[in-house]
């Protein structure tokens, strides 16, 4: 069976900017207020990074339409997102599953001060890493609406954490679909992508 190194580890958790309409008018000072309120925000509240969720969701999806080994390795962290450099840390696997945050946040409704939106953006790729490329990969972008703006987290309820993570399974859900169908990460899996034959029974790491 084949092994599918599953999440990736990276050292470096983003900023959360969670941004005010009274931050914005403080300039560079405001903008320090504003990333320094959101990191406590995760902090306090333990908030996961979203991106090893839909890892854990992409590669148990990769193991059942390929009957791949995944191996949740978290004894290794990744510093660089370059693929050389995570090839080299994942040697011992024969596909690696990277997917990385890129940028998180939360801000007002320019309609509603007193609701807020949550934004996240991740990047996912499934390395071959005997052939040292990415066979398959995809961006999503993802901020929950809610028409009725009265329905969205206030900045306090964000601070007490439970509607912070759930606008971010939002994403989670949202994005782990996008993925999985634009980049063909499924047994529908034409040439172009990821081929089925190019996935048997083996093992695959998880970033």
């Amino acid at each position: 069976m084949q092994l599918l190194g599953a999440f990736n580890l990276y050292i470096i958790v983003l900023d959360f900017p969670a941004q005010t309409a009274a931050n914005v008018q403080f300039g560079l000072l405001g903008l320090a207020t504003v990333i320094s309120n959101g990191n406590a925000m995760i902090v306090n509240n333990k908030v996961e990074d979203p991106a090893l969720d839909i890892a854990r969701e992409l590669a148990n999806g990769l193991s059942n339409s390929y009957r791949v080994k995944v191996i949740d390795d978290d004894s290794r962290v990744v510093t660089t997102p370059e693929v050389p450099n995570i090839i080299s840390l994942y040697s011992e696997y024969d596909y690696i599953l990277d997917v990385r945050t890129l940028s998180w946040s939360s801000i007002y409704y320019p309609s509603d001060w007193d609701n807020y939106r949550v934004s996240y953006h991740v990047h996912a790729r499934l390395i071959d890493q005997e052939k040292g490329n990415v066979i398959a990969e995809e961006v999503c972008n993802n901020m929950p609406e809610y028409e009725d703006t009265g329905k969205a987290p206030s900045y306090a309820e964000l601070e007490k954490g439970d509607a912070l993570k759930r606008e971010l399974a939002r994403s989670v859900e949202y994005c782990v679909e996008h993925i999985r169908n634009l980049a063909k990460l499924s047994n529908t899996t034409n040439a172009n992508t990821v081929k089925v034959e190019e996935i048997t029974p083996t093992e695959t790491k998880t970033l």
